[in-house]
């Protein structure tokens, strides 16, 4: 078995599971799922398409520098240097995604994600394809610099696009568990509030996998102000605001500010 069909076969069991809880266990009662869900598998098939054509190239130089990375001039046991990997992985996605939002240019490509009006599992794969693209390199990057084990990248991209479904899902965990998880990884209600139409909690907690992050870097929001039930989905704007159309989520990162504004005005 491949890798990349490991990650596949992963993927969609966990994706089952957790239709499953949304389904048997909803959060809230979705009004549009129908028409979000074609736009974001849409947008999802386009980011897969994305992978398969650049991944090749950068799987090539990623090996051609893989023995010069930080990890590999330091003398660890191969289970703590894994260890270690998975979790410069996870940092690194944590300041990747708060530096998307923080760059107008980078949020032009993050806020097609921000753009749906409610959070459900289909809302973890709604990501602009230039964003993906753009991540896969970054990610390249991190690993080529820091000399990431290459079992360190299985694990980790399994347990992130796992906690990108489970923290995305329309569904909740029972008051007293969800205290003890949030301690060390990212819920559902934890990562609800950076969806927030709230421009400062939209702006904070960024972590995707371990929640430590948030607390470590001063991003963390434990409760949002209207009371963690009446959140409002979608981008920090004063109204409502979704693209018209999948062809208008494909072009809002080429979008002029004034054009923005002038659409979630006349929403």
């Amino acid at each position: 078995m491949t890798d990349y069909t490991l990650r596949v076969i992963v993927f969609f069991a966990v994706f089952a599971a957790l239709i499953v809880w949304q389904w048997r266990s909803p959060r809230s009662t979705l009004q549009k799922w129908r028409y979000r869900w074609r736009h974001n598998l849409l947008l999802f098939s386009s980011g897969v398409l994305v992978v398969r054509v650049a991944q090749p190239t950068l799987l090539s130089l990623v090996a051609y520098s893989y023995n010069e990375g930080l990890l590999t001039y330091i003398d660890l046991p191969s289970t703590i240097s894994v260890f270690v990997g998975i979790v410069l992985l996870d940092v690194a996605i944590y300041w990747q995604h708060r530096v998307f939002h923080t760059v107008p240019l980078l949020w032009r490509l993050h806020r097609v994600h921000h753009t749906d009006p409610e959070l459900d599992i289909s809302s973890a794969v709604r990501f602009h394809p230039l964003e993906i693209l753009l991540s896969l390199c970054i990610k390249s990057a991190v690993i080529v610099v820091l000399g990431i084990p290459a079992l360190s990248v299985l694990l980790f991209d399994i347990l992130l696009n796992a906690a990108s479904l489970f923290n995305h899902t329309n569904a909740r965990l029972p008051k007293k568990i969800e205290k003890i998880v949030r301690l060390i990884i990212v819920t559902p209600d934890h990562h609800r509030i950076h969806h927030s139409r709230d421009i400062n909690e939209a702006n904070s907690n960024y972590a995707f996998f371990l929640s430590i992050w948030d607390k470590i870097f001063d991003s963390y929001t434990h409760s949002a102000k209207q009371g963690d039930l009446q959140i409002a989905i979608g981008l920090p704007q004063t109204k409502q605001y979704e693209p018209k159309g999948i062809l208008s989520l494909f072009t809002m990162p080429f979008w002029t500010h004034s054009r923005t504004t002038k659409e979630v005005k006349g929403d």
